[in-house]
């Protein structure tokens, strides 16, 4: 059974996530420093504060409607998982494909591992495959392996 220090510690990281996901989504970027290390690394590859900031911008200019729900999420020490749906209307670009005003609804997968209070390191898995699908830039008849 986890200590109440582990408790509290596990539920700061869960509050920081939901912030994120529902207000640093919608918007509110500048509390990106506040979550997010300078050190930050995505995927192995140096993004520092603004690596999230640059991706959720874009995620909005191209779904201005962006909403999001988280399906799941837990921790396990300095690590946190979650996941998530994210939903919109493709309005404007987005990863170089202009606005079909098609919706979208795209399943994401996060693992956080927090150092000193802040996200240091996050691995992300989105289905960018059905996300293409959906906005009509890869035909129906094409499938994933």
């Amino acid at each position: 059974m986890a200590n109440p220090a582990e408790l509290e510690t596990s539920e700061r990281h869960m509050s920081i996530a939901r912030r994120w996901f529902t207000q640093g989504w919608a918007g509110n970027l500048a509390m990106a420093g506040d979550i997010f290390s300078e050190e930050l690394r995505t995927n192995g590859v140096h993004v520092g504060v603004a690596g999230p900031v640059a991706r959720i911008r874009d995620r909005l200019t191209g779904f201005a409607d962006l909403a999001t729900s988280i399906d799941d999420m837990f921790v396990s020490g300095d690590k946190l998982a979650v996941t998530l749906i994210w939903r919109g209307t493709h309005a404007g670009p987005y990863g170089g494909v202009p606005a079909t005003g098609k919706p979208v609804e795209v399943r994401d997968s996060a693992i956080w591992h927090f150092r000193g209070g802040k996200v240091t390191e996050i691995f992300t898995l989105q289905d960018q495959f059905a996300m293409l699908k959906q906005i009509g830039y890869l035909p129906e008849n094409v499938h994933a392996a």
